[in-house]
């Protein structure tokens, strides 16, 4: 031991020579600093109350059985709709229903599903803030510049491209006396970055035309020109008349013809969209919000396929026996209406009643958002003059 003792010693000795070099290193670059540069920084911190926190999703759920308190399910509905069913649904439905909870976020919010499996599409997952907020039109036009030319094709037609109905929109409802702001519109119709010249050196405008004049014909002077799904029907409503009148009794009184488009045909473009559906809600469910203090789960309500309506629809439909030899998983689409009238003209009376339509599977937020081109003409109501 006491050939190891010098070792130790130099050791010791050394490191403290060269801790006090350190710090005499130190001192010397602290002389060359001012006493202003010497201040200790103190880090600059948003406080709590102005920060903002992004949304974040929930977790993929989890098959659980337990029954969550102050959910608008009762228990007894949470097992096998074999147990309580017909027997004819008994004999066509063999799965068992259940409920698929997920964990809770860093805001503590949970999402509770009921079905017989997993979820088949999460739309929370997908979707984005870009989704949820108003956002410039160069990053709107910056999505669109992203289709392909069939998808192009399809969505601008008669017009070959984006490009071409750009020039043709401008041509056609840009006035027919060209002015200072007609040519800006111009200018930056081409100075876009998803324009492309040659594009619209091939393009045929006299075919189009006279696609976009066949059009115009085939509908009519008084019909909207609003593509294919539009029909007509004869509106004939009953009038009673007096006893006293010369022809009394009930009369059929023709109001006029209404332009509407059948509902399936709207719902298949919808969905047929690959933009619509991914961030379509085809599963509704309960939005539950823990508390630190309290062990009894919050119901949050803010979408429409979070609601209690929602929720009670979708487990009837999952509890009622399927079709005979469908196998297809059965969700409810909510629908959603609005009309009011429409002013046509700057002077005068004529003015329309168009009804509108949105999909409550959506999200509000979206809905809100005129980009997202969510909201589908249905109908057309006519004017009844008294």
């Amino acid at each position: 031991m006491s050939s190891h003792t010098p070792v130790s010693v130099g050791q010791a000795v050394a490191a403290n020579n060269a801790q006090t070099i350190r710090h005499d290193v130190e001192l010397l670059a602290d002389d060359m600093w001012s006493l202003a540069e010497r201040r200790p920084r103190c880090k600059n911190c948003l406080l709590a109350c102005y920060r903002d926190i992004l949304p974040q999703t929930p977790p993929l759920p989890i098959a659980v059985r337990d029954f969550i308190p102050g959910s608008s399910v009762e228990p007894s509905e949470s097992p096998s709709v074999t147990s309580g069913g017909p027997p004819l649904g008994s004999a066509l439905l063999a799965c068992t229903l259940r409920f698929f909870t997920t964990l809770t976020n860093s805001f503590g919010l949970s999402c509770r599903y009921y079905g017989d499996c997993l979820l088949t599409h999460d739309p929370e997952g997908a979707m984005t803030l870009h989704d949820l907020t108003l956002t410039s039109p160069a990053a709107e036009d910056h999505v669109s510049g992203c289709l392909d030319e069939g998808q192009e094709s399809q969505l601008f037609y008669p017009y070959p491209n984006r490009s071409s109905f750009l020039l043709g929109d401008w041509y056609w409802n840009d006035g027919i006396q060209k002015s200072k702001e007609s040519f800006k519109g111009l200018l930056k119709i081409v100075a876009d970055p998803n324009f492309r010249p040659e594009h619209v050196n091939g393009t045929r405008w006299d075919f189009i035309n006279a696609q976009l004049q066949a059009g115009a014909d085939e509908a009519g002077p008084d019909q909207p020109f609003e593509g294919a799904g539009w029909t007509k029907t004869a509106v004939t409503i009953k009038v009673p008349f007096h006893k006293r009148t010369l022809k009394p009794g009930v009369y059929d009184y023709h109001v006029g013809d209404m332009y509407h488009r059948t509902l399936i045909s709207v719902i298949r473009e919808k969905l047929a969209n690959p933009q619509h559906d991914e961030l379509f809600h085809y599963q509704p469910y309960n939005l539950f919000w823990q508390r630190r203090e309290s062990p009894t789960p919050i119901n949050v309500y803010g979408e429409l396929y979070t609601s209690k309506a929602f929720l009670e629809a979708h487990r009837d439909l999952q509890q009622s026996p399927p079709e005979l030899g469908c196998d297809r998983e059965r969700v409810i689409v909510a629908l959603m209406f609005w009309s009011d009238a429409t002013q046509l003209t700057s002077f005068g009376n004529a003015k329309l009643w168009p009804c509108y339509m949105f999909f409550g599977n959506k999200s509000k937020y979206r809905r809100c958002k005129p980009s997202c081109c969510l909201c589908s003409h249905v109908a057309y109501f006519n004017h009844v003059r008294t």
